[in-house]
């Protein structure tokens, strides 16, 4: 696969105090909407060292149109963010990077 457009999707999630769990679990019965959508690669989700009410999304997309022409306007990221909504507690905040070769 060629990795030329390839984009890292970084969205940082700021979630209400001692939520962590909950978030957690509400975002693992959802992850495979991500992971099932077209040009999705691979994806993790942590949660800062230093702040326990953030985590980091990151998503490798094949390119920067199947995250937000595709993904976003579909029916399952709909589902996606109606799952984790609740635990927001202020709107994500995203940016794109290239992408980077690694295995995994």
């Amino acid at each position: 696969m060629s990795t030329r457009n390839h984009v890292t999707e970084l969205a940082l999630l700021s979630i209400w105090p001692g939520q962590g769990a909950a978030f957690e679990a509400a975002f693992a019965s959802v992850a495979s909407l991500v992971s099932s959508a077209d040009g999705h690669i691979r994806h993790r989700l942590v949660p800062a060292v230093d702040r326990g009410d953030a985590y980091l999304l990151e998503v490798d997309w094949s390119d920067l149109e199947a995250h937000v022409e595709r993904f976003e306007p579909s029916a399952a990221h709909a589902r996606f963010m109606a799952s984790i909504e609740p635990f927001l507690a202020a709107e994500p905040s995203v940016i794109h990077v290239p992408g980077c070769n690694r295995s995994g």
